[in-house]
């Protein structure tokens, strides 16, 4: 009885928060301009936890008015050894370098191509998290519950403190007051164990061999809903794990890792088990597993087929470089991968991956994959790509992910079998040198659906396109790419002929950085005035980084004839092809990145960005308010702005 009162009383505090974030909002879009800025910049956050089972605690805080980058998150314990003092937690888990074994031969050909050190991948500076995680897009899928920040991996029925400050800056940032503090306790659930010295035939009620079960197989398919696996550390081979339960949000069917212990599932079974994790029920959360089975070629190592499912803290790999199978499909809606890594699926080299068609990290797909949630996860080294949204994946959201490597695509959003890709918002990832260690085609996003927006991202150093859009299996119509960053990458947008010159109706191009390009910025094959490029910063730079001003770097119509086939600058493009280019020829500068050596591509305060750039209404994943700076750091939203959508339509 105490804990429904205790969960009615949290729901009902985080409502109050939300609705005085939304009021507050809607007095500052009152105030006068002049009145704004003498307007007193609260910096302190106002936080509430709320527990979400026996291994996570959702923070929720509202948004705050005045600039700032964004915000950490510490926590406490006196019951947790692992944050008896304040500790600032991790939201990306640290990916590194890997070495390709060349004695595995397939298709007649050797993988030597290796990043040992790990030049190629990206790990942040900082455990900030970005200032946009109020926006309200930002909900848990699996209650539909709005959370700021989720806390994994904690231990059951353990009280927790958090606090909250925002910072600005990485080399010496500067940091506002502290929250208040937040306290919540991890659900009371029944526990049973499963351990490397365990036995299948104990009652599994504790973590000593003469109780503890031995496999995950069968402890994952015998506890209930409102129970939780406590795997112990160790190695688990000829293991899988299987689960069908149908639980609630209330009383979920959680396995996770004694915290602070690592468990690892090292192989398969021979018979009984297509993959090593199988979620085909509901309300399942997997915390803190690492696994490197050498499972079947070409299948993926999980499959989720089940709906409001969440993989958290996770290690998922294969056990070597290079491997011909994948690594996390999901065929279900409303399910969350949340601080996980996954890494190193396929090959970088061009005879065992001929023209890079194999190596998915993470696939999205089918007419059911919708509303998914894919948020601060290292997605690194995939051969055809780290993150897949295909053949009716949509309403999904890629938020806050690393993705890296030096392989193949960091997301490709596109149709098939029929089935659109469309509606998706790719926003806040950091995608770092995508094809610079293979020798086929990669662009570092592939937008070949509809509806989609691609906003806030960094992308630095991609081998090709940052962009591509391509009708290749249905439309590329009305896509919103706005306001991110594109630097040192060989090229911006690249819009191809495939479908004709009415699949491309009506995207959006607007208030992107693209600096220090290396070849064609722009490289359009079709004559389609609908579209509109406005109010870019395009800067070329030679091969030591010089730039280089107003130079022929734009094709637009190339299939228009030789008036149109050759490069031309952009200030020709804004006179002579407008509609669709506008107003980019005034960016043609440098845009004074805070410290782009660093990959800290904020706007400095003298920046002639600071409040350039144009509103946009983006009706479904939010619409602008105030001044709108070009790059990625410069937009606030509404916040009246739709909240994310769920399978089951928009929540309350």
């Amino acid at each position: 009885m105490l804990g429904k009162l205790t969960k009615k009383i949290a729901a009902k505090e985080a409502l109050l928060i939300i609705l005085l974030a939304a009021l507050a909002a809607e007095v500052w879009t009152l105030l006068p301009s002049d009145l704004k800025a003498q307007a007193i910049v609260v910096e302190a956050p106002s936080i509430i936890a709320i527990a979400k089972g026996p291994n996570q605690i959702n923070l929720v805080w509202p948004t705050l008015q005045g600039r700032h980058d964004g915000y950490l998150v510490e926590i406490k314990s006196s019951g947790d050894d692992r944050y008896l003092e304040w500790t600032e937690l991790q939201p990306i888990a640290k990916a590194g370098g890997y070495t390709c074994d060349s004695s595995i031969v397939y298709r007649g050909g050797t993988c030597k191509i290796s990043d040992p050190t790990g030049s190629h991948v990206y790990n942040p500076p900082t455990n900030g998290i970005p200032y946009w995680v109020t926006d309200r897009n930002y909900a848990d899928p699996q209650d539909g519950s709005p959370a700021q920040f989720i806390v994994w991996s904690l231990k059951p029925a353990v009280q927790y403190t958090f606090r909250v400050r925002t910072y600005s800056g990485t080399r010496t940032p500067r940091y506002g007051s502290y929250s208040n503090t937040a306290t919540a306790t991890t659900a009371r659930y029944t526990l049973r164990y499963v351990s490397p010295n365990g036995n299948d035939s104990n009652d599994g009620a504790a973590a000593d061999s003469a109780h503890a079960w031995r496999t995950l197989a069968h402890g994952g398919s015998t506890v209930r809903c409102g129970q939780a696996l406590i795997v112990m550390g160790g190695e688990y081979s000829h293991d899988a794990l299987t689960m069908q339960q149908a639980c609630s949000a209330e009383q979920k069917a959680v396995v996770m890792v004694n915290p602070g212990e690592v468990a690892t599932i090292t192989s398969i079974p021979e018979r009984g088990a297509w993959h090593v994790i199988l979620l085909a029920g509901s309300h399942i959360a997997i915390d803190g597993l690492r696994s490197v089975s050498p499972s079947p070629a070409d299948d993926y190592d999980i499959q989720i087929t089940g709906n409001y499912n969440a993989l958290l803290n996770m290690d998922v790999r294969p056990p070597v470089v290079p491997s011909f199978k994948k690594g996390v499909l999901i065929e279900g809606h409303d399910n969350l991968i949340y601080r996980s890594t996954l890494q190193n699926y396929g090959s970088p080299d061009a005879v065992q991956n001929v023209n890079g068609n194999a190596g998915f990290v993470l696939g999205v797909i089918g007419k059911n994959a919708t509303a998914n949630v894919i948020w601060s996860n290292h997605l690194t080294r995939g051969g055809h790509d780290v993150s897949l949204c295909k053949a009716g994946c949509s309403y999904s959201r890629w938020l806050n992910n690393v993705m890296d490597g030096g392989w193949g695509m960091g997301l490709e959003n596109i149709s098939g079998n029929g089935l659109g890709a469309d509606h998706n918002l790719i926003e806040g990832n950091f995608i770092k040198d995508v094809g610079r260690l293979v020798t086929f085609y990669k662009p570092s996003i592939e937008v070949s659906g509809s509806n989609t927006t691609v906003r806030r991202n960094v992308i630095v150093q991609s081998a090709s396109w940052a962009i591509e859009e391509s009708a290749l299996a249905g439309n590329a119509l009305n896509n919103f790419i706005y306001n991110n960053v594109f630097y040192a990458s060989a090229g911006c947008l690249f819009q191809s002929s495939s479908g004709g010159a009415s699949a491309y109706a009506s995207n959006v191009f607007a208030n992107n950085i693209c600096h220090k390009v290396t070849g064609l910025a722009v490289d359009i094959y079709t004559g389609n005035k609908t579209n509109n490029i406005t109010r870019n910063a395009v800067v070329a730079a030679d091969k030591d980084g010089k730039l280089l001003h107003d130079q022929p770097i734009i094709i637009w119509n190339q299939l228009g004839g030789s008036f149109y086939e050759y490069a031309k600058p952009l200030s020709y493009a804004d006179k002579t092809y407008s509609p669709p280019f506008s107003r980019n020829t005034e960016f043609d500068t440098n845009p004074l990145f805070v410290n782009e050596m660093a990959f800290d591509f904020h706007l400095s305060e003298k920046s002639p960005f600071v409040g350039a750039g144009t509103p946009l209404a983006d009706t479904e994943w939010g619409t602008m308010e105030g001044a709108v700076d070009l790059g990625a750091f410069g937009i606030r939203l509404r916040q009246d702005a739709p909240r994310a959508r769920s399978q089951d339509g928009p929540k309350p």
